[in-house]
């Protein structure tokens, strides 16, 4: 007697007008390991009621994007009782700049020298005269894709820069000064606590990190490396994330760690990402359930 195994559900948050080749690669993979995915498009509106059901039906919920309006509708799936990879609280922290870096600093994890700018200019030139440190890069606390990211080469720069955020964005989100380090960008990813693929981001300006990395390749992660990422893996508690890493002489500094991260760093390795986040996902979810004492 053959017994047919339940497919899975889970639900699949994106925000793209059109499924993207990365969506594809998710459904067409799914299906290969009996996943069935619930799609939840947030770029398009959403019947409320229809939507409540969907939720219910999902075994877990998986969120693809790394937009920030995204946090309330992850923290709606998690009060209508799902799980979420990753959840709100993790997304929240860990993509708030200054809150990683405080973690990094407590935790004695390498790190960028930073400081949180006031939210008054005539405080913001006093802070800076006191850190006389030039060149800075000068960021939003959130930030995609390298959006809020400017480097400044002296306080006349970096009040022009402050207004122009401010300018742009209304909320008046806090602003963070990093010191300034020329190094290329390395990315470590990790899914399920375990190193799965490595790539150093070259760009041709001195952003390589987001969209500005034009030119990946893989590197090795030394011992004195693992440590410190296995320090961040624990600190943060992130299932499934990228560590982005700077170069000052021979010592690594961590900058920061990215819900969401890119799976198409190299091209070849595209579609056995995708496998490994699906596998990461079956597991997941049964193991949940078995802690908790659900069934299905």
């Amino acid at each position: 007697m053959f017994i047919i195994a339940k497919k899975q559900i889970i639900g699949y948050v994106y925000d793209s007008p059109k499924l993207e080749k990365e969506d594809k690669l998710f459904l067409k993979l799914a299906k290969k390991k009996n996943i069935e995915l619930l799609m939840f498009n947030f770029s398009k509106e959403l019947d409320e009621d229809d939507f409540e059901k969907k939720v219910k039906l999902c075994d877990l919920v998986y969120n693809s994007t790394g937009e920030d309006f995204v946090i309330e509708i992850l923290k709606t799936i998690e009060e209508l009782g799902k799980t979420v990879i990753d959840n709100s609280k993790l997304f929240y922290y860990t993509e708030d700049k200054w809150m990683f870096y405080l973690k990094c600093k407590e935790h004695h994890i390498p790190t960028i020298k930073t400081i949180l700018l006031p939210n008054n200019l005539s405080s913001i030139k006093h802070e800076l005269k006191k850190l006389n440190e030039w060149p800075l890069v000068i960021k939003r606390v959130y930030g995609t894709m390298g959006e809020f990211v400017e480097k400044a080469d002296n306080l006349n720069q970096t009040v022009k820069i402050v207004k122009r955020f401010w300018k742009k964005d209304c909320d008046h989100l806090p602003i963070i000064a990093q010191e300034f380090i020329t190094s290329y960008s390395y990315r470590v990813t990790v899914i399920g606590k375990k190193i799965v693929q490595t790539a150093i981001k070259k760009g041709n300006g001195w952003k390589n990190t987001g969209v500005y990395g034009k030119k990946f390749e893989k590197f090795k992660v030394d011992k004195k490396l693992k440590k410190i990422i296995d320090k961040v893996i624990k600190v943060t508690k992130i299932n499934i994330c990228g560590i982005d890493l700077l170069k000052k002489g021979k010592d690594w500094l961590v900058l920061e760690v990215n819900t969401d991260p890119g799976l198409d760093f190299i091209e070849s390795e595209y579609e056995s990402m995708v496998g490994k986040v699906l596998d990461f996902l079956k597991v997941y979810d049964k193991t949940h359930k078995l802690i908790s004492g659900k069934t299905s």
